[in-house]
């Protein structure tokens, strides 16, 4: 604000103009400079020419009146003062008024000079605090979104390696081992577990931070859901010699509307911390009724009750706090980042519920929490629960990273499932064309397609390319994208790095009876890393280095000739070519492209002209091939 106030009179009234030009000359410790429209439309337009300071209106004008005129004044210039100066003593009004914009609202004739004069520059000062407030609170929400945008991307950078880092190493730990390296690589997952603990648990605080989660409605069987995650949470407390149990009341529906994921993720962190802070004993989830609420809704109480170490009572006032532990020793014993119960708190609290919690030093805590969900209908789609034992399935896997690939076929070949690995989404809709999955997996950031418009095309396909499971997997599982994945026809997704249990339980929920599918006629994996992860064991990482480069410059000859003898239709000379590529690929356990040179050179030998049409990306796939064992060995 300039020395000379800039004041802009709107008052139609030629009298009442000249008498507050007069009483503002008269001020001694403020100059102003006064320029009077009697329209408002004139005022308006000298509004978006002029530089003024402040705007002094009455509201009775020949072009507008009442808080009509004040709204145009504030919509013309949102960013100065605007003081109401009028005939018109109505309280009524004078709320009104100040609830539409305005500074301050006069009453002509009810003070002097003076008093105008204050009202003018307090009401500048106001304003311009009220900008300064506005600018520093949209700085802090740009600040807090580009936060937000850089720990996702953040996790996303993290989760991808790790799911290379844990699934390689689980895929170690199914070799033979001795005791040492066991106990090394045992190491590795368990490191990299609590790793990615801590990513999570940052993650979802700077969601819940932001209020960036949204709860889904939805059946699901709440029985099932807690009977879920005490088998999952089962073997880390029998590490410990713990007894995980669950006890539900009578009363407790089974199946229930609300949002399974949230109160999954809630159950987790308070059982993982019993276990965690248990060294003896058990620990126990008991679900039970509390009152029928006259909406309809079914107030439960799921507690987790623990034989722990306990909470000092110096401890307690803080304990929902993020970054807070019951006190520091605790962190250098357990680990953690102090914000697993800061989570609960404000998920359970999101869903409308309210959390505490019981405690006895030295014998136990029960952490408990009351949320209203309304009874359900049990979904179509559920089926009868079976151990998880199956076996045999086919999956299409499409992600663009070959770590990523290497990883997930070596687990779930492991589990006795046939893995189709592709790298790109157009691959993925062929196979799918050709059909022969039960299960599909697709990562999200993909060249060219991407995982939403692969699952949109491959859905179009129809026929059983429609109904066939169809799930995400993404390093960067955000709630907000949840609606853009179920239209593009998902099923569901799963956060990178994945356990294959995850997988294994899609693949268990088909019918008992799988159903008889044909044989895809599509690629297998690129390189069996089982068989690659014993060879490098056994012979070395130097000597598969010079294997593989043995394998490139060699094979290279063998490729050009089956593409010359494809090209010129020579069968039999065709299938010497690709019987040499087929046994160097073998002995590299380089799958797909073994199995492509032996189907060609079987089709050859019986004249089947079907063998030209296999060649065709015979370079592609050797280009691949080549590519994927080079980066394993490296």
């Amino acid at each position: 604000m300039s020395e000379t106030i800039r004041l802009l009179l709107l008052e139609d009234d030629p009298a009442d103009a000249r008498l507050v030009q007069h009483m503002l000359r008269r001020i001694q410790r403020a100059s102003f400079a006064v320029e009077v429209t009697g329209r408002l439309s004139q005022a308006t337009k000298r509004l978006a020419e002029g530089e003024f300071d402040v705007v002094l209106a009455d509201l009775s004008l020949p072009d507008s009146s009442g808080l009509k005129t004040l709204t145009a004044l504030t919509e013309a210039a949102p960013h100065l003062p605007v003081v109401v100066l009028t005939g018109n003593d109505d309280d009524g009004q004078a709320i009104e008024a100040l609830k539409h914009g305005a500074q301050d609202y006069l009453v002509k004739g009810s003070g002097d000079g003076f008093m105008l004069s204050r009202v003018i520059r307090y009401a500048i000062e106001r304003k311009a605090t009220e900008r300064a407030l506005k600018e520093a609170r949209d700085k802090a929400e740009a600040a807090a979104r580009a936060k937000s945008v850089f720990l996702a991307t953040v996790g996303h950078e993290v989760r991808t390696p790790l799911n290379g880092i844990l699934g390689m190493a689980r895929l170690l730990l199914d070799t033979s081992l001795d005791v040492k390296q066991r106990t090394f690589a045992e190491t590795v997952v368990s490191s990299g577990e609590l790793l990615l603990g801590l990513v999570n648990d940052i993650l979802d605080f700077s969601r819940l931070e932001a209020e960036g989660l949204t709860l889904e409605a939805m059946a699901f069987d709440l029985l099932d859901l807690v009977d879920e995650l005490r088998l999952l949470m089962a073997p880390r407390a029998a590490e410990k010699g713990l007894t995980l149990g669950c006890r539900f009341a009578p009363g407790v529906p089974a199946f229930v509307c609300g949002d399974p994921l949230r109160l999954r993720q809630v159950l987790l962190n308070l059982v993982g911390n019993g276990i965690k802070f248990t060294e003896r004993g058990n620990v126990t989830v008991s679900v039970e009724p509390l009152e029928t609420l006259p909406d309809g809704r079914i107030a439960l109480r799921i507690a987790v009750s623990d034989t722990g170490i306990g909470i000092p009572e110096e401890a307690r006032a803080d304990l929902f706090t993020e970054f807070s532990q019951a006190d520091s020793s605790i962190t250098r014993r357990f680990g953690g980042t102090g914000l697993g119960l800061a989570i609960c708190k404000r998920l359970v609290t999101l869903m409308g519920g309210e959390i505490g919690y019981d405690s006895i030093a030295g014998q136990g805590s029960s952490f408990w929490f009351v949320v209203a969900l309304a009874p359900a209908e049990a979904p179509v789609t559920t089926v009868e629960k079976r151990p998880i034992t199956v076996s045999g399935c086919r999956v299409l896997l499409v992600d663009d990273n070959p770590v990523n690939l290497a990883v997930a076929a070596g687990l779930l070949q492991r589990h006795g499932h046939v893995v189709v690995a592709l790298e790109d989404g157009l691959s993925g809709i062929e196979a799918m064309r050709r059909g022969g999955f039960h299960l599909v997996l697709l990562d999200m950031h993909m060249p060219g397609l991407d995982g939403l418009e692969t699952a949109r095309r491959i859905r179009a396909l129809g026929g059983a390319a429609a109904t066939t499971p169809l799930w995400l997997l993404t390093a960067n599982p955000v709630e907000q994208d949840a609606a853009l994945w179920r239209d593009a026809g998902f099923d569901g997704c799963i956060a990178k790095p994945f356990r294959v249990e995850e997988i294994v339980r899609l693949l268990a929920r088909e019918p008992e009876a799988l159903p008889a599918l044909p044989e895809p006629v599509c690629e297998s994996v690129l390189v069996a890393l089982p068989d690659l992860l014993a060879d490098l064991k056994d012979l070395g990482r130097d000597s598969m280095r010079g294997l593989a480069q043995l394998f490139r410059n060699s094979s290279v000859v063998d490729l050009e000739q089956a593409k010359f003898h494809a090209a010129a239709g020579e069968l039999d000379q065709l299938a010497p070519a690709v019987h040499r590529m087929a046994s160097a690929s073998a002995s590299l356990h380089m799958v797909a492209l073994n199995e492509r040179c032996r189907a060609i050179e079987t089709l050859a030998r019986a004249g089947d002209s079907a063998a030209l049409t296999l060649a065709q990306d015979l370079p592609d796939l050797w280009n691949r091939s080549v590519k994927t064992l080079v980066e394993m060995v490296e």
